[in-house]
């Protein structure tokens, strides 16, 4: 068995009286505990997403007490011997937290590059395995800015012993993962696919009016017709054929208002548009 130790810090606003909300704080906890069972199984598995963050296989997530005259938290992770040879013990540590930082900063609206070879292996495999891990962890990391959206003077730290602060969680992380409340439709949005998973139903979509790429997932109603649309689009726009589509979809927004995805709910083609893919 092989542990990695992950601390998490609330600094500012009533963390500094060493206090926070106990409702707050409960919360953020929660979030960061399926946070971690999210990104670390998505590690072990070199690549798999599961949308809960409960208990997984070979690995264990321990809270210890906090340390004293300051709102710090502990957490151990106990990775047992079938999850440490699938990563190998002289680089576990170094693995973690680079697939940590990539997964947790890219899902809070910052760049990030995986640098180890397994973050790096589950990239190559599937190029939109960002957007799907960014999706999964919304609502964790909502749970985790909990203490942030009462008291915008919180910021949260999550340390690397020995190695200092790996990711800030702050008001714009905040804007960015939380979400203007009533998603709208919007019909005949132009543009084509510029990536698309036909397993997952993830893709990035070029909008002509925006001028630029916005992730895309597929709404529970979508039918074959529109998911053949969306493989000819892609196709087309490679080969230089056009590939313009018009989409009916609910536009998700962060607090700021900027598109943050797509949900298609229908796709057909555009064949007046007159305007050249980009891909």
């Amino acid at each position: 068995m092989s542990e990695v130790r992950f601390i998490i810090r609330y600094t500012g606003g009533n963390a500094e009286n060493h206090k926070l909300d106990l409702y707050d704080a409960a919360t953020s906890i929660h979030g960061l505990a399926k946070a971690l069972a999210i990104t670390t199984h998505a590690l072990v598995t070199e690549g798999e997403i599961r949308s809960k963050g409960g208990s997984i296989p070979d690995v264990n997530f321990f809270l210890h007490p906090p340390q004293k005259g300051s709102f710090v938290e502990i957490v151990t992770i106990a990775f047992e011997d079938p999850a440490v040879k699938v990563i190998g013990a002289s680089v576990l540590t170094s693995v973690f937290w680079d697939m940590l930082n990539y997964t947790w900063k890219i899902a809070s609206g910052k760049n990030a590059t995986p640098t180890q070879r397994i973050p790096k292996k589950i990239l190559a495999k599937n190029d939109t395995f960002p957007q799907e891990i960014a999706d999964v962890l919304e609502k964790s990391l909502q749970q985790i800015h909990r203490p942030i959206l009462h008291d915008n003077n919180i910021k949260i730290e999550v340390k690397r012993p020995k190695k200092g602060v790996v990711i800030e969680f702050n008001r714009e992380t905040l804007n960015h993962v939380y979400l203007q409340d009533e998603p709208q439709i919007q019909d005949n949005i132009s543009g084509n696919v510029t990536k698309y998973n036909i397993l997952s139903g993830y893709g990035r979509f070029y909008d002509d009016v925006n001028q630029k790429t916005i992730p895309f997932n597929l709404g529970s109603d979508i039918i074959s017709q529109d998911k053949e649309v969306l493989t000819t689009s892609l196709s087309d726009a490679s080969k230089g054929d056009g590939g313009k589509i018009l989409l009916r979809a609910k536009v998700i927004n962060d607090r700021t208002g900027h598109v943050k995805r797509y949900i298609i709910e229908n796709a057909r083609k555009n064949n007046d548009s007159g305007l050249q893919a980009i891909q």
